[in-house]
């Protein structure tokens, strides 16, 4: 029971993930400088080991492409290695379809795939409701201006990072309700990865009343992609991602 809920817990690691345009660079290289502001994402392809309780647990692969003039698919896949993969046969993917308009991301359908109960979502923006199926059952609630989904919520910070306008809050789609989770940034850090060292920024992300708190290490190098993110429960680090890879497309 405990690694079937870290696996749900692990896979929901676009939750950890804010996702952004970048470049990689060579090991050893320092990334120092940031990159103009941009009203719309670039494209890419990102890496990240998964560690579950300290223990590398897989692999997460985050992929952006741009399917029209301002509209996006956005993806997750996890992939469990070694001894995880007994329990953990199948990968879960995370897809978000989503648009830029005036600015602002606007979320138009989600989908989580793998083991449990699929999520899936769709985006009514003229008739502010978000329908769909999850936990089993129907899914019909109503759209707060702003909402995101789990992955494009990760554009929408970026963006709004880029633009020196930092966010304090964001309503997002948390599985069958929308919760509003509070981000504060908590100060700086250089951290060492296959990027070169980077300086980051660290932020928290919470909703009110939860015991859960992910920590993000945003590089401004990297247009604020995470270097390092960690879901912690109760001060205890449950599972970290760190980068591998980053590749524009």
């Amino acid at each position: 029971m405990r690694a079937r809920k870290a696996e749900r817990a692990g896979l929901a690691a676009a939750v950890l993930l804010m996702a952004a345009s970048a470049y990689g660079a060579p090991a050893g290289q320092t990334l120092s400088q940031p990159t103009v502001a941009q009203s719309k994402p670039t494209p890419f392809v990102a890496t990240y080991t998964v560690a579950w309780h300290g223990m590398t647990a897989g692999t997460s692969t985050l992929e952006l492409s741009e399917t029209a003039p301002q509209s996006y698919l956005y993806t997750s896949t996890d992939t469990a290695r070694g001894i995880f993969r007994l329990v953990f046969p199948h990968a879960l993917r995370q897809s978000s379809r989503f648009r830029i308009r005036a600015g602002e991301v606007e979320p138009l359908s989600f989908e989580a795939a793998g083991p449990g109960n699929p999520v899936r979502a769709q985006f009514d923006w003229e008739g502010h409701r978000v329908t769909g199926m999850a936990k089993g059952k129907r899914l019909d609630l109503k759209l707060r201006p702003g909402t995101q989904d789990p992955l494009s919520v990760q554009i929408a910070i970026m963006l709004k990072l880029q633009s020196e306008d930092a966010p304090d809050s964001f309503w997002m789609l948390n599985t069958d309700e929308i919760d509003r989770f509070l981000y504060a940034r908590q100060g700086e850090a250089t951290l060492a990865t296959p990027l070169g060292r980077l300086r980051t920024i660290l932020y928290t992300s919470h909703a009110p009343g939860s015991d859960k708190t992910t920590y993000l290490w945003l590089a401004p190098a990297l247009d604020y992609m995470p270097a390092r993110a960690e879901q912690r429960v109760k001060g205890s680090t449950q599972i970290s991602l760190a980068i591998r890879t980053f590749n524009r497309k």
